[in-house]
């Protein structure tokens, strides 16, 4: 198993993939939700949009810590799995331009902008994550292949994209 370099994580992450948001629970197991999310490599923040009101909100404001996974599923397998703090703020008049320029990431300009235009959420806020520990990783025999992940991340990010028009959108 090899470790991603910084660079590596970075172009990494801001390939489009979804993410699997964790967030602890008492007495239970986590709750665990994708979510559609922007990394910003030179504050090491992600940063994602959901319902005030949502479960997944109002764990976040409880434990104030939390933990995103985001996978490659092209070979040679590769993940990054962020650990921290969050932040968790009332969009309010942003909402529109928040959650265009994160369709617009996952769903492309008109897409993304015709899918703004229809969000009706009126509690919705802006979760930041800005980890305190990392794991980025090339698992496996292609790790110790030189180039093996640049080749893989070379690979045009809309050919390996998810369907985001599913459950992973920023409702939940």
């Amino acid at each position: 198993m090899a470790q991603m370099a910084p660079q590596q994580r970075d172009s990494f992450l801001a390939e489009r993939r979804v993410a699997v948001l964790g967030i602890a629970r008492e007495g239970s197991g986590p709750l665990l939700a994708p979510i559609w999310f922007r990394y910003e490599p030179a504050t090491t923040a992600f940063t994602f949009c959901m319902a005030g009101s949502s479960a997944k909100a109002r764990r976040l404001a409880a434990a104030q810590r939390a933990t995103v996974c985001v996978q490659g599923e092209d070979f040679p397998y590769r993940y990054v799995v962020a650990e921290g703090p969050v932040t968790v703020r009332l969009l309010g008049e942003e909402t529109y331009e928040q959650v265009r320029a994160m369709a617009t990431r996952y769903l492309g300009e008109d897409a993304g902008r015709h899918y703004a235009d229809q969000f009706a959420t009126p509690d919705e806020v802006l979760v930041t994550l800005i980890p305190s520990r990392w794991q980025a990783e090339i698992p496996g025999p292609a790790a110790a292949k030189p180039g093996a992940a640049e080749s893989v991340a070379a690979k045009p990010a809309a050919a390996r994209a998810p369907d985001p028009t599913g459950s992973a959108g920023t409702q939940a």
